[in-house]
């Protein structure tokens, strides 16, 4: 076993981030992953006007702050299971009246059938413990035709695109991105085999589609009309 395989096996055995690491995720990481998460708020806006947006693992609340400013007729409801991310996010939106966090696990969305009209998640399915069932729960909440963004790492698709990466983000996000996605992320031939069999069994099946986009692969999964 790889030390990749090895600390994504810790990761989906430890879903949640504990306090200390959420200290450091905001002081470092989050910050780190601001721009290329500013690109991602700018997408949904683009494609959402009104309605209701998900964010699974949404950590210390930037990307659905940032879409909750674009979009004032949105309403974004992020939701993680730290408890201190939950925190920091919320101090974060301090005054917004249409961004919400909570505490809750992506296995049991506590939100009703065909109510969510996208969701979006970024840098969490490498933490799941239990990914066909999460994806199962997004095929329940989303509306019919209805779509979910799933990006996580992928260092391949990292390494392809270095000099866009170091032009666009800088020294420090490209010194360090290729092994922060080998280490919080999948190879690509885990995204085409394993990742692929977990979603061929849920209900997206033959209803997605994945490829490299910006620091990410990107997973677009859409609920049948």
């Amino acid at each position: 076993m790889s030390l990749a395989e090895f600390i994504r096996n810790v990761q989906k055995r430890h879903e949640a981030i504990p306090t200390p690491g959420a200290i450091l995720y905001n002081a470092t990481v989050a910050r780190v992953l601001r721009k290329p998460e500013t690109k991602i708020a700018d997408d949904v806006a683009e494609k959402m006007g009104s309605g209701t947006i998900l964010d699974l693992g949404s950590g210390t609340g930037y990307l659905s702050i940032e879409i909750a400013k674009r979009r004032p007729n949105l309403q974004v409801y992020g939701i993680d299971l730290s408890r201190q991310m939950v925190r920091i996010a919320r101090r974060h939106a301090r005054g917004m009246g249409n961004a919400h966090f909570e505490f809750g696990n992506a296995a049991e969305l506590p939100f009703e059938d065909d109510s969510i009209d996208l969701i979006i998640s970024t840098g969490s399915l490498h933490h799941w413990r239990t990914p066909a069932r999460v994806f199962d729960e997004c095929y329940r909440v989303l509306k019919a035709g209805a779509e979910a963004w799933i990006y996580d790492g992928c260092p391949e698709a990292f390494k392809e695109q270095s000099d866009k990466i170091r032009k666009e983000y800088g020294f420090w996000v490209s010194r360090i991105g290729a092994k922060v996605a080998e280490l919080h992320g999948f190879p690509r031939k885990e995204y085409r085999g394993q990742i692929t069999d977990i979603l061929d069994r849920t209900g997206f099946k033959g209803g997605y589609h994945m490829e490299p986009s910006d620091v990410w692969m990107k997973l677009t999964l859409k609920k049948r009309g």
